[in-house]
């Protein structure tokens, strides 16, 4: 291609000092395959008026305060050279840009909100960037495309305010029906662009920034994250699958346990989760998002009753004798349960009890995904074990939920739950119980307390069923607790599996003693040697 320095004045004159180009009132015209080359700054003042049909190649700063037609189809504007340039365009949209900066880095600051109505080529050696600050940056044509000639890591990428104190957006422009957009956007020194695969129901936007700084506060629990997210907002878009990619520097645990959430409403939701490499992915149809990776957390409205803890009229609410004596540390972390090991910042003042939820897989119920210690409260419900709302982490969109207590029989879901959209699942009720019924087993699943269905009280030697006599029974454990028979009628005050009735002492005989729990579950003395087996796997 030729270059041209040479200017064509038809209204008054051009002042160009130092190798700038100032225009205070001329009427500018690049001709069609020719180059206009400025060393310095580009200025188009009061009323001149500027028509790029070619190229012009600006090294120092843009600025166009008058009249410019730089939207022509051909017309392209290529920042050049090793300086930095503030890029204001007065409003007026570019058409195709070129970012050739060289040099260490190379970057064109918006100083007002910027249209492009053709592609943006990220050609230079130097990381070349686009900084938005306060200002959005927007593609308006959807034909238009963003290209790098190496890849954008090495030739550059649009930058948004990492501290999250600058708003400025990176904009695409969309149409109707499906389509997908990616954004090459990242912070100033990673490239981490995010792809929406979006359903229009008309023309509309999407956009996005992405911050490394004054994040979303992710739950307490949360272990395994990376620090970045995106801000996405759209128009006119009714569902939106979105994939962010970040670096390795973001993450902060174990990378395979990082899932894709978004957070909208006052609340992380993992609509459409999940992470693959150095990506996560998530969907949703809300308008204004946020996109970050943590663990996956299933979500669960539950209700269950401990036999053990129930009144001598088997009306709810249960007793909480226990609440005293609750351990801050979750009991499960040894065998049989063998949970991850949780501590309470406090224990909910009316707590009956430390309960186990564990999400199984959706095919293979005797498999375990997660496990999560919480409190079961008096009136039946489930809360995480730092009182808020129960969250199951590590778990899976669709599988089994299972409760198990220490020495109750654990029970699950007949049917596996969409842990995304947080099920209600009510164990008490007679009618409609979701629990599973093993087919093979005679005994019921439940316990009938009442009204009311709850756990089968009595396994203290936490074998998975109760025993009244005979070998491996659960009377034996109680008479070892309080010493032998020489104590038999002494209670033993304290937080023990052996507490049938859950009432913070441990007696083997005598009025309200434990054993006589055992056998009135089983029916009384005629099924004292028949095993009560849990509805589980």
């Amino acid at each position: 291609m030729r270059k041209f320095n040479i200017i064509l004045f038809f209204l008054s004159v051009a002042i160009i000092t130092e190798a700038q180009f100032i225009n205070n009132g001329a009427t500018v015209t690049i001709q069609s395959g020719a180059t206009l080359r400025i060393e310095s700054d580009f200025q188009n003042n009061t009323t001149g008026t500027f028509t790029n049909n070619g190229t012009l190649e600006v090294s120092g700063d843009f600025t166009n305060a008058a009249t410019a037609t730089l939207t022509p189809s051909v017309g392209l504007i290529k920042f050049i050279g090793t300086a930095n340039t503030d890029l204001d365009a007065g409003g007026d949209a570019l058409n195709n840009v070129e970012m050739a900066k060289t040099g260490v880095s190379g970057t064109v600051t918006l100083a007002t909100s910027t249209s492009l109505a053709g592609n943006l080529a990220f050609t230079g050696t130097g990381n070349n960037k686009i900084i938005l600050g306060n200002f959005d940056l927007t593609m308006s044509n959807i034909a238009a495309t963003v290209t790098a000639t190496t890849n954008h890591p090495t030739n550059g990428w649009v930058v948004t305010d990492k501290t999250g104190v600058n708003n400025g957006k990176f904009v695409k422009n969309i149409a109707t029906g499906s389509s997908t957009r990616a954004l090459e956007l990242g912070d100033d020194i990673n490239y981490s662009p995010l792809s929406m695969a979006v359903n229009a129901s008309s023309s509309g936007t999407v956009a996005a920034r992405v911050l490394t700084s004054t994040l979303t506060a992710k739950y307490a629990e949360t272990t395994d994250y990376i620090s970045r997210e995106w801000v996405v907002s759209t128009s006119n878009v009714t569902s939106n699958i979105l994939t962010g990619t970040y670096v390795a520097g973001d993450i902060t645990g174990t990378q395979s346990l990082i899932k894709g959430a978004t957070y909208h409403t006052g609340d992380w939701r993992f609509d459409g989760s999940s992470g693959s490499g150095n990506t996560v992915t998530a969907s949703t149809t809300t308008s204004d998002v946020r996109l970050s990776g943590m663990n996956f957390f299933g979500k669960a409205n539950l209700k269950v009753y401990l036999a053990g803890s129930m009144p001598t009229n088997n009306i709810p609410p249960m007793r909480t004798n226990l609440n005293s004596l609750l351990p801050s540390v979750t009991p499960y972390t040894a065998a049989p349960f063998n949970a991850p090991s949780v501590t309470a910042p406090s224990i909910p003042g009316n707590a009956t009890d430390w309960i186990l939820v564990e999400v199984r897989d959706a095919a293979v119920p005797s498999t375990i995904i997660s496990q999560t210690s919480g409190f079961l409260l008096s009136d039946g419900t489930i809360v995480n074990y730092d009182g808020t709302f129960l969250k199951l982490k590590n778990a899976v969109a669709n599988g089994h939920i299972a409760i198990r207590h220490r020495n109750h029989l654990g029970i699950r879901t007949q049917n596996s739950q969409d842990l995304v959209s947080t099920p209600t699942l009510d164990f008490t009720v007679t009618t409609s119980n979701p629990a599973y019924i093993d087919g093979g087993i005679s005994n019921p699943n439940m316990r009938l307390t009442g009204s009311v269905y709850s756990l089968w009280n009595g396994d203290t030697n936490q074998n998975g069923s109760i025993l009244y006599s005979g070998s491996g029974n659960d009377s034996s454990p109680i008479l070892s607790k309080v010493g032998g028979t020489s104590n038999a009628t002494t209670p033993v005050s304290g937080y023990f599996i052996e507490d049938v009735d859950l009432n913070g002492s441990v007696l083997y005989s005598g009025s309200g003693n434990d054993r006589s729990n055992i056998l009135s579950a089983m029916g009384g003395t005629g099924n004292a040697t028949i095993a009560i087996l849990q509805h589980l796997n």
